[in-house]
């Protein structure tokens, strides 16, 4: 029979699940607390290096207190399986939240909808409507992981309280980033400050919804029309500056994410926007384990010259990464495109993105020159500080 619970925590329903595992929403049974619970592969499927990640993960976020950045709870390995419990964050990607209607963006009763509509239709792309158990088999058909089904959960009574004794799992789970570590040894894999090598393990150019056109098309006058909508630029702007108060924090904290992308930024029904994903962070202060062994870090298609070149990176890594998203998110294009890897690499050392106005007639034109000026190839040419560019976009 699989278990009911991970560690002390109860999970209610599957928030979402990848290659290498998948995230619960839970509660936490010592406080009654709402979670997200991110409970990684095991057996085949186990990533060893994802493993690490998750420690390295907890590790970064457990001092930090910020309403930009997402907040964790607990790691641990629970009968086997990796697990971070961190903030649950109800809400859209920044680029979902972006392509909503004016209507929805503009009322808190829309986006209230928006967002609950979006969660059932993850949930279930059937039937909004079914039950647990047929999400446990739908997950058990499609999920490779080996992860155990939750199809008897909904029948069980919550608890009111929490005892590991009196579960009976007192020595089924382990807290903290050493037990983590420690499973991870067991692959007999030697401990890496990166998190994939070669480029097969690394998300290329992941196609974005309603992404399947030619390399190099620019947009259409409908697309035009979408993208330069009022409402949309406004709350562009907005996400954007809480953006970049999120990385004046944690570069304040001598951190630098390394993995900016829109699918990493959440947006709640309060409209806060949360960075999410440290699992690439690194400490300022390391130099030596940034590119040591030689490993590439992050996202092709966000990655700054620096990174592709194996350089010291520094705050102004993630700017390149924020103007990435700013140019996309105003032309409905990333600034280089490409077949491979390596044809990409090319282009984001060698050759000048297409102005943003020859994309975009309309496109606001503040916000464009801080875009403009965030992807320049060298990182002395950008904006030297997130506070910076916050100051460039207030006046937008």
């Amino acid at each position: 029979m699989p278990p009911k619970v991970i560690g002390p925590y109860r999970v209610l329903e599957t928030l979402g699940s990848g290659g290498a595992g998948t995230v619960y929403r839970a509660v936490d049974r010592r406080t009654g607390d709402d979670a997200a619970l991110k409970l990684l592969s095991t057996g085949p499927a186990l990533d060893p290096r994802a493993t690490r990640r998750l420690a390295r993960e907890f590790e970064t976020l457990q001092n930090l207190s910020h309403p930009n950045v997402v907040r964790v709870y607990d790691t641990g390995v629970f009968q086997g399986y990796p697990y971070l419990a961190m903030e649950l964050v109800e809400g859209l990607t920044l680029r979902h939240y972006l392509a909503l209607s004016d209507e929805d963006l503009a009322s808190d009763h829309g986006l209230v909808r928006a967002i609950t509509l979006h969660r059932q239709a993850m949930n279930s792309e059937k039937d909004p409507d079914s039950s647990l158990e047929a999400e446990a088999a739908d997950e058990n058909e499609e999920d490779p992981s080996g992860l155990f089904s939750l199809a008897t959960f909904g029948e069980e009574a919550p608890s009111e309280e929490y005892s590991a004794s009196e579960s009976g799992d007192e020595d089924a789970y382990e807290s903290g980033p050493d037990s983590v570590r420690r499973f991870a040894q067991l692959a007999d894999e030697p401990d890496t400050n990166s998190s994939y090598s070669g480029f097969n393990a690394l998300p290329f150019d992941v196609p974005t919804p309603g992404e399947q056109r030619s390399l190099g098309a620019r947009p259409s006058e409908i697309e035009l029309v979408a993208l330069n909508r009022g409402e949309r630029v406004g709350r562009l702007k907005d996400a954007m500056l809480q953006l970049t108060e999120a990385l004046a924090y944690i570069h304040g904290h001598g951190l630098i994410h390394r993995d900016l992308k829109p699918t990493n930024i959440m947006v709640d029904e309060d409209r806060t926007v949360r960075l999410m994903d440290f699992g690439l962070a690194k400490f300022l202060a390391d130099d030596s384990a940034v590119t040591a062994d030689g490993r590439l870090v992050g996202t092709f298609r966000y990655m700054a010259p620096e990174q592709v070149l194996g350089e010291h990176l520094d705050a102004r890594t993630d700017l390149y990464g924020l103007g990435v998203i700013l140019y996309e998110l105003l032309s409905g294009r990333p600034p280089f495109e490409a077949k491979t890897p390596y044809e990409l690499w090319q282009k984001v050392l060698e050759t000048e993105p297409a102005p943003l106005n020859a994309l975009n007639p309309k496109v606001d034109r503040t916000l464009a020159r801080v875009a403009m000026k965030l992807i320049r190839k060298e990182p002395g040419d950008r904006f030297q500080t997130a506070e910076e560019v916050y100051e460039a976009l207030l006046h937008a």
